[in-house]
């Protein structure tokens, strides 16, 4: 026995219903201004990101009526410039009995006049006693296509649990497709019986029939689960990006439930040889997880993240309120003189400064600032030591090498997160209602967090000797 599915007309008549929730919602304070949030209700993973004649597709993993996972759609959101956001009709339903329990994650493969998308369809079946992960639910893999981003074919499933390696547990998901080397690829997540994280490369000649290949995992076991894998390529280099769950703590690596990064591929595509460089997380925050990348039309590697950690145990206000969650602001994606993948916060997001103040850190940094900014410091020289408050109980601490980050005053249950960086040459924060992202020495390394303070009485203050730089303040 499984869920029955939920159709469109369903969903439409839940809506109706909620219309004293959406607008309670639309008041709650702690909403963000420039980021992409649910209406109402859960989001989060991003899904199927693309660009189709100029236009921004985001869709994302949706709860609308309850602020917790229930009935599980693809909500879908549009953009032009990714500072006005429209709110699309939900873009895939749990209709079908291959997806009864939600349409998981996946992406978007563009070719020609047509979008194709594949996902994982979830089962779980609810008549026995089941452990859920080497019995009792279907990981489906399933395409929908789209001539314009709005509108989807009928479902046809690709691959399920018997079609993939017989190794692996209940835990296959979340498809990524792309073309390298004459042909198509996809990859999935996948935690084996063993409890062994890796991804499963398929490989397939018409987008519908696909073939098991082979599977990326280090030599020794790193986690005992791979969530959300990326491909991509920059110049030469190739990227494989994972979300390893059960990876142990080791001082101020690894500090999250679960964590994500990249590993360095080096693979052809031909034969089954490969090499995984050393993996590097991504983002070294409280509030990051199963990012998504895509190429638009100008040809850039755009990621957008899912701001927050499963499991992570956290208190969310705005749970009381009836909605939770958001994704990260739009990041390009590309490689620093040293080889290191990095982010930087996608060029359009300038649109929302208003005129400014510059000064010199010699003569001090301390003023008010508002809840949505924008600030950016830039050191002349190697940094000397200092202490930066950031608005009403945020500190980040740079001492001997150590960049540390405090949200204990405001971050419901976030404490602290550390970073080693020997030298320290410029920081970028972009600051919402409730989150702040910190892009550290051009993108090397990010700080995403979720916080909560009351708004009032918002400052920034450096305190340090002999500081030689820039500093630029923009409110939004």
């Amino acid at each position: 026995m499984v869920k029955s599915p939920m159709k469109k007309d369903a969903y439409l008549e839940h809506w109706n219903n909620r219309k004293e929730q959406y607008k309670r919602v639309q008041r709650d304070p702690l909403r963000l201004k420039y980021h992409l949030q649910p209406p109402m209700g859960w989001l989060n993973d991003p899904n199927g990101l693309c660009q189709k004649d100029g236009i921004y597709h985001i869709y994302f993993q949706y709860c609308p009526f309850y602020p917790e996972i229930r009935s599980i759609f693809w909500g879908h959101m549009t953009t032009k410039d990714f500072i006005h956001y429209e709110e699309q009709e939900p873009a895939v339903y749990s209709d079908s009995k291959w997806d009864c329990n939600g349409p998981y994650s996946g992406c978007a493969f563009q070719e020609e006049d047509t979008l194709y998308f594949f996902y994982t369809g979830n089962v779980r079946y609810e008549d026995g006693n089941y452990n859920y992960v080497t019995d009792g639910r279907e990981q489906n893999t399933i395409l929908v296509t789209s001539k314009d981003g709005f509108t989807f074919s009928e479902k046809r499933l690709l691959m399920k649990n018997e079609d993939y390696p017989s190794d692996m547990s209940k835990h296959v998901r979340d498809p990524k497709v792309f073309w390298e080397h004459g042909h198509y690829f996809m990859i999935q997540g996948a935690r084996s019986r063993k409890d062994e994280g890796s991804v499963l490369l398929f490989e397939s000649y018409n987008l519908t029939d696909w073939t098991y290949k082979l599977r990326f995992q280090p030599k020794t076991s790193f986690g005992y689960m791979w969530e959300c894998p990326n491909y991509l390529k920059i110049g030469e280099k190739k990227f494989l990006i994972v979300c390893p769950q059960g990876v142990a703590a080791d001082e101020y690596e690894y500090a999250n439930k679960y964590q994500c990064g990249w590993f360095l591929l080096d693979y052809d595509f031909e034969g089954t040889d490969y090499t995984l460089g050393e993996f590097h997380q991504l983002d070294r925050g409280f509030d990051f997880y199963a990012p998504q990348v895509f190429q638009d039309e100008t040809g850039r590697w755009i990621l957008m993240g899912w701001m927050s950690v499963p499991d992570s145990g956290y208190e969310e206000p705005t749970l009381a309120q009836g909605w939770v969650h958001a994704l990260t602001i739009p990041r390009e994606l590309y490689v620093n003189d040293v080889g290191l993948l990095c982010q930087r916060p996608l060029k359009e997001l300038k649109g929302l400064r208003q005129e400014g103040y510059r000064g010199s850190l010699q003569t001090g940094l301390d003023l008010g600032t508002s809840a949505c900014s924008e600030v950016i410091v830039t050191f002349n020289k190697r940094s000397e030591d200092f202490q930066m408050y950031l608005r009403e109980s945020v500190r980040l601490k740079y001492e001997d090498g150590v960049l540390l980050l405090d949200v204990r005053g405001c971050g419901s249950g976030r404490t602290t997160r550390g970073l080693k960086v020997a030298e320290l040459h410029k920081l970028q924060i972009f600051s919402d209602s409730s989150s702040l992202e910190i892009f550290i020495n051009d993108g090397e390394d990010v700080f995403t967090t979720r916080i909560y303070d009351s708004m009032r009485e918002l400052h920034i203050q450096v305190e340090g000797k002999e500081l030689d730089g820039e500093w630029e303040y923009y409110p939004y």
